[in-house]
């Protein structure tokens, strides 16, 4: 058996992994949600659109409470109308009011099966992009990522959606093909939760516009000149604009929620309030969920002046770093670092720079737990690593199996340190326990901005 044939049989195995793992996050996924959460997020999303469709205040708990029940909500669980619940812009929602046309119960059924089927499209486009002699691998890690993710089911929450969208965007325009798709899905994407895809896209807008963008990969793939980045970012900028403007115009046309900056300005700020559900600090049940740095100064001073000033502190230097070595010019970029087979150094950056993206992304703002599913950015450039066959690879393997089990939500929610009982731990040990999505969201960040240095050092080496 030739190389080739052993790396194509290899690939095979590896979709066939990744496959079965998204048959498991699909099927226990719904299962999961019709026991317990029953698509908690999906119905303020739902009922805010009915207002928006309707008249009505979107911003409002009593009022989309009401909306809800009258579109054939269930009335045993009325917790996602809890005040300051509805916080998507009018923007977001116009895009869920063709399901309003649906009672509840076929409307999210019809909202979960988009999602899941997007999601699924988004990690076989991951495993696409995972290419080199230890591909089964990391795409073991793959289905694993994808199998605890079914948080983003239960909940029937947007991000599902938005991760989704940017991660196929993404793929259109490293693969050089489908680009309209790319544009269409990346600004869907960001219409929905910008704050989600918006260093990614930072990332095609400043990238270094030299060379090749995946030219040399094992995969023999498409390419597309580095220089269409910056096209496909703008023009992903113009179309969230268009896609942006009709919902905030019908918000604006109904005297009921032509305010609705200020109450959705007021809902931001009251639900991180003290206590709150987006607190990162100790006094909220919830903050181990809760991905930002703020969540893990807190437990060093409950202030929110000294938490945010901390995590921006810690923050600012990571990206200024990673915001100069992917606007820095590559000497060599066509050159192949890992071998005649291997991928060239501007291809090899590109994926560097997206994994330090998706991880940088969650410091410095709120976040939760199911919005690191964006992680899968990370699993190509741990499949480049892995190629090295150095401690680097080894190290990346490794990285991507504890952030997989440590941001999973049945590690945060159901491991024996979910109560308060290991107060009484070393300091250092109970901070691991309680807030370990933060930290090993800084820890994956610092490696893979350190790799992108050894990388360009490496690519000047003539």
């Amino acid at each position: 058996m030739d190389r080739t044939t052993a790396f194509g049989r290899q690939r095979l195995y590896g979709l066939c992994v990744v496959l079965l793992g998204c048959l498991f996050f699909g099927v226990r996924g719904y299962h999961d949600q019709t026991l317990t959460l029953q698509a908690f997020d999906f119905k303020p999303v739902y009922s805010s659109t009915l207002c928006l469709r309707d008249g009505c205040d979107p911003y409002d708990s009593i009022q989309i409470e009401h909306e809800y029940l009258q579109h054939g909500g269930d009335r045993s669980d009325l917790r996602p109308f809890r005040p300051y619940n509805a916080n998507y812009p009018p923007s977001a929602l116009f895009f869920v009011l063709p399901l309003t046309l649906l009672p509840f119960g076929p409307a999210h059924v019809v909202w979960l099966a988009i999602g899941i089927l997007l999601f699924c499209c988004a990690a076989f486009c991951v495993a696409d992009l995972c290419v080199g002699p230890r591909a089964l691998m990391v795409h073991g890690v793959l289905a694993l990522f994808v199998m605890t993710s079914t948080m983003l089911i239960m909940l029937g929450q947007p991000a599902i959606m938005s991760i989704s969208l940017v991660v196929i965007g993404a793929w259109c325009f490293l693969r050089g093909r489908l680009a309209w798709l790319g544009v269409l899905a990346f600004a869907v994407s960001l219409t929905f939760k910008p704050h989600v895809g918006a260093l990614i896209w930072v990332f095609f807008l400043l990238a270094s516009r030299s060379g090749r963008s995946l030219e040399g990969s094992a995969a023999g793939s498409s390419v597309e000149p580095a220089t269409m980045f910056r096209r496909r970012a703008l023009q992903t900028l113009v179309v969230t604009l268009v896609l942006m403007t009709p919902g905030i115009w019908l918000a604006f046309h109904h005297p009921a929620s032509a305010h609705w900056p200020q109450e959705l300005r007021t809902n931001l700020v009251q639900i991180a309030a003290h206590g709150n559900a987006s607190d990162p600090g100790p006094s909220n049940d919830e903050a181990q969920s809760v991905t930002d740095l703020q969540a893990v100064f807190s437990l060093m001073h409950d202030t929110p002046s000294f938490f945010n000033r901390a995590a921006y502190a810690v923050f600012i230097p990571l990206f200024l770093a990673w915001l100069t070595l992917v606007i820095r010019p590559l000497k060599h970029p066509e050159r192949r670092l890992f071998g005649e087979e291997g991928m060239t150094a501007l291809a090899a950056r590109n994926l560097l720079a997206l994994a330090t993206a998706a991880a940088l992304s969650f410091l410095p703002i709120y976040h939760r737990q199911y919005d690191t599913r964006l992680l899968l950015f990370m699993f190509p450039a741990v499949a480049l690593l892995a190629s090295t066959r150095g401690w680097r690879g080894d190290a990346a393997l490794v990285l991507s199996a504890v952030a997989t089990v440590a941001m999973s939500h049945q590690f945060v929610h159901l491991g024996p340190w979910s109560g308060h009982h290991v107060a009484h731990w070393p300091p250092l040990v109970w901070l691991v326990l309680f807030r370990p999505i933060p930290l090993t969201l800084l820890l994956l960040a610092c490696f893979f901005l350190y790799c992108m240095a050894w990388l360009a050092i490496e690519e000047q080496k003539a």
